[in-house]
């Protein structure tokens, strides 16, 4: 099966190129087309891994969810794709049972979107499995039932708002030297004061140029401890909202998703 570049390359009467740059061209395209098998997923595994799901925040079960997100997506993009290779199959049969011209060029287009096609869908089929990898270790590494449900990813909520709106406040302070307005309204929905919170980020941060004026660099994990300090300490703090608010209940484990035994 020819692509449409072999196509054109075999027809050079359609092509004012001459015939030396021509031929240094189809030199090349072997590799180009193997290389092309490396690149046919739009991410990396590091972007895939290290930012897509950095992006979902601190909690475990917010990475899963993230990693559920994208298989499903890849799922049904590979499944518009699978559907469409198979017409494009039934209308290249049709095709090739013709002998006009017009028939043969038909089928020669069809034939070169199939195999490109196909790169994307293996490309697809591979960060498939690069996620199901992902989702595994992540279970693994903390403990996570295989049987996880909502109940279980709503109850880690509190511990993922807080930090991420610490997060969001560090970023703040780091460059205006001060909290957002958004963040600090993130905050207090979750019972903590944006002054209090001014404050444990000050105090962080003169901390750590202490630590560097004397030679030592934090490293990301001592942010993470931050973070997770922040979480301990006000993780009871939305109690206050609901209060205020008038919930007695937050998460309702009757309308949860829970499989059926």
């Amino acid at each position: 099966m020819k692509g449409g570049m072999d196509l054109i390359l075999k027809n050079p009467s359609v092509l004012k190129i001459d015939s030396d740059a021509l031929a240094k061209i189809e030199s090349r395209l072997p590799e180009i087309k193997r290389a092309r098998n490396s690149a046919g997923r739009k991410n990396t595994q590091t972007t895939s891994q290290l930012m897509t799901l950095n992006i979902a925040g601190d909690s475990p079960y917010r990475h899963l969810r993230q990693i559920l997100a994208q298989i499903e997506r890849k799922r049904e993009a590979l499944q518009a794709s699978y559907f469409k290779l198979k017409k494009d199959d039934i209308r290249l049969k049709k095709l090739r049972s013709k002998t006009d011209e017009l028939s043969e060029v038909q089928a020669q287009e069809i034939e070169s979107r199939m195999e490109s096609s196909r790169i994307y869908i293996d490309g697809a089929l591979k960060e498939i499995g690069i996620f199901q990898d992902a989702y595994e270790e992540i279970r693994d590494s903390h403990n996570i039932p295989e049987k996880w449900d909502e109940k279980d990813s709503e109850k880690a909520e509190i511990r993922h708002h807080i930090k991420m709106g610490f997060r969001n406040s560090y970023q703040e302070m780091m460059s205006t030297g001060m909290i957002g307005r958004g963040s600090a309204e993130y905050l207090e929905q979750f019972g903590v004061h944006p002054q209090s919170a001014r404050k444990y980020l000050h105090d962080y941060i003169v901390q750590n140029e202490s630590m560097m004026e004397k030679g030592k660099e934090p490293t990301i994990e001592h942010f993470h401890r931050f973070l997770d300090s922040m979480a301990d300490k006000f993780q009871e703090s939305h109690k206050l909202c609901m209060k205020r608010i008038g919930l007695k209940t937050l998460v309702r484990e009757e309308w949860c998703y829970r499989e059926t035994v």
